[in-house]
């Protein structure tokens, strides 16, 4: 009997014991742990995504779609408490994609928000995403996500001046992209749906906010005017090159502007690349085709804007207006022009050392005489050089001419700075026919807008329209006026004869419209050698429309150039009569 009660005293304890335990392990979880377990078991039951949203669309003048978006399968992970299906779900992801296990890990373990998907991979092929679901049940805690990328149809078109987008942040980095940023980006929603213990979704999502699409950017850019110039701008150098005229003519650069309002229409740069293709952004490089030189290439630098060299004789219309409004020389005074000579003790020579004789301003222009604009420079010097660089909008004042719509680098003075300490007479002879200074496409085509309107600076412009996603106008940029000059309306009709007699004179025969042009041939002796091609114009003479700069890098004589010119006015000419 005494043993009897012993045991069920031994149970009482035991029971009691075992209750009292109980009763601590659910007080524990629930009041102690209680935050901790409700917080893993609510992440384990809702997952909360961020809505990315839509970029806004870039398009043309013209309605040409340049970047959009279309949808791409982003790979997310949760994160899995238990350690044993966390490790499994991690290799057996890796091996599936080929990633790399130690940073998917560490990725995870650094995530702070842990009921929120981190992205492990973007841009994933559908294929993989099919062979993801198929061992979905070895990866807990897998996330598909369907996001939007940025697209460009056009991939080779409009390269440099577009930009770039970042995968992972969806914002952009450069061009277009970076600097319109703001306006294109949207503002990202975000989402909470439920899944099972399979981790697989259920039911519709419940939104916190929905994600607002970004702005659309309507450009100034005439996409056909675009493709005309740059394909025939490829088609001239390729020439070059085969005919071993000019074996290192790989690059070059086209803007076309309207003298009337600022408008860009075109801007080419060369060589280009796909910007779809994302390994050209790995470490910062650009894939360019193969068989480009590595001196040309510049790591996507738009040379257009980014990009100075010297511009050679289309420098002389400047020089001209310069002396003729500090009355340095008049309309019909004649210099005699040797073919050689020195002037401030420069040598300075005609192309082929061609005598000229005497000649005047319109003569000088037509037969890009180097004697004649070297004796007006030796005659205004370097403060007048200054001053009416600044009046046509190549100084330090306005960078670029006053071009904001894309980033662009550190801005040189306009005059080698090299020089300012040691400085003597003959520097103003060489800068008087475009040596020692440098300049972009850009500024040169806002100097020669100048003079085919009469002296009005319009700030070049390129991004016209933003509409919201319901097609609301926010924003309309209209033309804006930096300055203006009062020219001598006879110096102006000087020049521009000049211009007019030097594109008569051969590279513009024979086209629809009188076209006032120039050609530049500019000397540079830092590698690989070869002389710089430039050609500048502007059409039809009386009531000028287009604006046309033609740069040829390592191209030769400014000839060479003209034939791009050529090209861009034929086409011009013919596509306004049909629009007329």
């Amino acid at each position: 009997m005494k043993e009897n009660l012993f045991r069920i005293q031994v149970l009482r304890v035991v029971a009691t014991a075992v209750v009292l335990f109980l009763v601590y392990s659910l007080f524990h979880v629930q009041v102690v742990e209680g935050e901790r377990w409700s917080s893993m078991a609510e992440s384990n039951r809702f997952r909360r995504f961020t809505q990315v949203a839509p970029r806004g669309s870039i398009y043309s003048a013209d309605g040409v779609t340049l970047a959009t978006n279309i949808k791409t399968y982003d790979v997310a992970m949760s994160y899995e408490h238990d350690r044993q299906l966390r490790e499994q779900a991690i290799t057996t992801l890796c091996s599936l994609l080929n990633l790399d296990t130690d940073e998917v890990t560490q990725l995870l373990r650094t995530h702070q928000r842990k009921f929120e998907p981190v992205v492990v991979a973007s841009g994933v092929s559908f294929e993989k995403v099919a062979m993801l679901e198929e061992h979905r049940y070895l990866i807990p805690g897998l996330v598909i996500q369907v996001n939007p990328r940025r697209h460009f149809p056009q991939p080779y078109l409009f390269s440099q001046p577009l930009g770039r987008v970042s995968a992972r942040e969806y914002t952009g980095i450069s061009g277009l992209e970076r600097q319109w940023n703001d306006y294109l980006q949207g503002q990202s929603g975000s989402y909470i749906i439920q899944v099972n213990a399979n981790h697989v979704p259920i039911g519709e999502p419940v939104y916190d906010r929905e994600a607002v699409p970004g702005h659309d950017l309507q450009l100034t850019l005439d996409a056909e005017l675009q493709q005309v110039a740059q394909d025939s701008l490829r088609r001239v150098l390729e020439k070059l090159r085969e005919n071993e005229t000019a074996e290192n003519a790989w690059a070059g650069a086209v803007v076309v502007i309207d003298p009337n309002t600022g408008r860009i229409l075109a801007m080419v740069s060369e060589p280009t690349f796909d910007i779809n293709n994302p390994n050209s952004f790995v470490q910062g490089g650009i894939i360019y085709p193969e068989e480009v030189p590595s001196w040309a290439r510049t790591h996507g630098l738009d040379r257009t804007v980014n990009y100075r060299k010297p511009i050679g004789s289309t420098m002389k219309m400047l020089t001209g207006m310069a002396a003729l409004e500090t009355g340095n020389v008049s309309s019909s005074e004649t210099i005699r022009c040797t073919g050689r000579t020195e002037i401030s003790n420069q040598p300075t020579q005609c192309y082929a050392r061609t005598a000229h004789g005497n000649v005047d301003m319109i003569r000088a222009l037509e037969v890009s005489c180097n004697i004649y604009f070297g004796n007006l420079g030796h005659r205004m010097g370097r403060d007048v050089f200054y001053q009416y660089l600044e009046i046509f909008g190549m100084g330090w004042e306005h960078r670029n001419a006053g071009f904001t719509d894309i980033p662009f680098g550190e801005q040189r003075d306009a005059l080698d700075y090299r020089l300012r300490d040691t400085w003597f007479g003959g520097h103003n002879v060489q800068i008087a026919y475009g040596q020692l200074n440098e300049f972009t496409p850009m500024q040169v085509a806002n100097y020669v807008a100048m003079i085919a309107n009469g002296g009005t600076h319009y700030k070049p412009y390129l991004v016209e329209t933003i509409t919201d996603y319901t097609g609301e106008v926010v924003e309309h940029f209209q033309p804006t006026i930096i300055k203006s000059h009062d020219f001598d309306p006879a110096h102006l009709e000087t020049i521009r004869q000049g211009m007019l007699a030097a594109a008569r004179g051969g590279h513009m025969r024979g086209v629809a419209q009188p076209t006032a042009g120039k050609t530049g041939t500019a000397e540079d002796r830092s590698p690989p050698g070869n002389a710089h091609a430039w050609w500048v114009g502007y059409g039809p003479y009386d009531e000028p429309e287009i604006v046309v700069v033609v740069f040829l890098e390592r191209g030769g004589l400014g000839l060479r150039a003209a034939e791009v010119g050529r090209d861009i006015f034929d086409f011009w000419y013919e596509h306004r009569q049909d629009n007329d």
